[in-house]
């Protein structure tokens, strides 16, 4: 793996762990609050960001959106515990295929037409990791609880 490719790992492996911390600021029953009117509950933006290098990697991997409508409906995460094991299945499964590509500046074109190459693709993961992250902050700061979570080294 090139020195671009283990550098932007290193960096998403960062803010996954920042994400792992403030979900563990979390109690179940926080899930259920929506802190912001007419957005995610806590939950919701949680389960979306457990899963959310598992779901990029199917779209580098040219899923339509009819197979993206189904993952997202088959890959619903309720508890705790299930959204942090996603996390680290997501990362790993997203390490392994970057491992096997022979070439990080290929192409790759999701089902709505945007060709970006494979690292182009992990820059956007990590830039998606990085926005939900900051709204997941925002929520816990709203929810009066105090994360002790670095976000950036």
């Amino acid at each position: 793996m090139n020195t671009y490719l283990q550098n932007t790992f290193h960096q998403i492996q960062f803010t996954i762990n920042s994400i792992k911390g403030l979900i563990e600021t979390l109690n179940q029953s926080d899930f259920q609050i929506a802190p912001i009117e007419g957005k995610r509950t806590v939950g919701e933006l949680v389960s979306h960001l457990s899963i959310l290098c598992r779901a990029d990697l199917q779209i580098i991997k040219k899923a339509s959106m009819e197979e993206m409508d189904a993952f997202y409906e088959l890959n619903i995460v309720n508890s705790k515990k299930e959204m942090l094991e996603q996390l680290n299945e997501g990362y790993e499964e997203l390490v392994c295929y970057y491992e096997s590509l022979p070439d990080a500046f290929s192409t790759a074109t999701s089902y709505w037409g945007t060709t970006y190459s494979h690292f182009e693709w992990l820059l956007e993961i990590l830039a998606h990791l990085n926005h939900h992250r900051a709204q997941l902050h925002l929520y816990v700061t709203l929810m009066r609880k105090e994360p002790s979570v670095m976000l950036f080294e």
